[in-house]
Formats: C-alpha cells, sequence, structure tokens
C-alpha cells in the first residue's frame, strides 16, 4: 500500500512538471496534442508522455496513450534490454525536467508484459518473461500460470515461466 502511495504522489509530480511545460509551449505537437518524447524505439516510433502525462507511443497515423486495453502496442520496447530501457527513459525524462527515476517507476512495465503474454506470441513472450524485474513478478503471476498451463505454448518457454512462478 505504501509503494502504491508513493506511486501516486511521484505521478503527480510528473503531472505538475508536464502541465508547466504545456503552459511553457514545451514539448512538441504531435497529431494536435502536446508530446514529450523519452525514448526512441528502432522503428522510428517514440515512446514519451503526452500532454496530460500519460505514457504514449507515436504510432504512423496516431498518437497512443497508454491504456490496459492498448498496452500490446507498446510491445516493442520489450525488445530492448529492460536496464537500456530504463536508461534511456531516465534520461529522456531528464531532458524535459523531469525527475528520473518518478518517471522510470511510473512506466506502465507490468501492465505491456501482462497485455503482451496474453497474446501468447511465442516470440514476444518469451521477450516479456524476459523483461521482468523481480518486483513486477507478483503483478503478472495469473498470465504466468496460465502460459505454463497452456498445452499449446512449446515446452521451453512453459518451461520458462514455471520458472518465474511464486510460491502463494
Amino acid at each position: 500500500m505504501y509503494f502504491r502511495a508513493t506511486l501516486d504522489s511521484m505521478h503527480g509530480t510528473v503531472e505538475a512538471r508536464i502541465r508547466e511545460l504545456v503552459e511553457r509551449n514545451g514539448g512538441e505537437i504531435f497529431f494536435g496534442t502536446r508530446f514529450f518524447p523519452l525514448v526512441d524505439l528502432d522503428s522510428g516510433a517514440r515512446v514519451g508522455l503526452d500532454a496530460e502525462a500519460r505514457f504514449a507511443i507515436t504510432l504512423a497515423d496516431a498518437l497512443c496513450a497508454y491504456a490496459p486495453d492498448d498496452a500490446h502496442v507498446f510491445h516493442e520496447v520489450l525488445e530492448w534490454k529492460r536496464n537500456e530501457f530504463d536508461d534511456a527513459l531516465e534520461r529522456g525524462a531528464a531532458a524535459h525536467g523531469l525527475v528520473p527515476i518518478e518517471v522510470s517507476l511510473a512506466f506502465p512495465s507490468t501492465g505491456i508484459v501482462r497485455a503482451v503474454l496474453v497474446k501468447n506470441m511465442h516470440y514476444t513472450t518469451r521477450l516479456a518473461l524476459q523483461w521482468l524485474r523481480p518486483s513486477e513478478m507478483r503483478d503478472v503471476q495469473v498470465e504466468v500460470r496460465r502460459l505454463v498451463n497452456d498445452r499449446a505454448t512449446p515446452t521451453q518457454l512453459r518451461d520458462f515461466a514455471a520458472r518465474l512462478i511464486l510460491p502463494e
């Protein structure tokens, strides 16, 4: 509970800073809204914050704000090594005058991993499982257990997922 309250207060700080930047015409205009890019992905897509301090990804024809139902569109971040992505996210945050650790901790990693695990596409499933931090394992246990029990999932991937199951 303390951790959630701390994350909520950190996000409030990020929101306040983004509001300041928007009022000063900071960031860039992308599909009619302010966008603060943080990480340039290999495809040319960018991950950043929108004018409401929501994580967003640039797509060819839209700016997609993070929402649990659309989390799978962020799948490309899983192709980065986790430390490299977190470092790039923090550098991008610092460039906008945001507190890097606050932005990094607010990034919806488990939501993205959960969405990718539900899709059960073997390549991205493996990436998602490798991307998790130990502190995030509990948040995705339902999805990991489903993978372990899914006989359509390749044996090596099920075995890998089984090693990530935590005792109840």
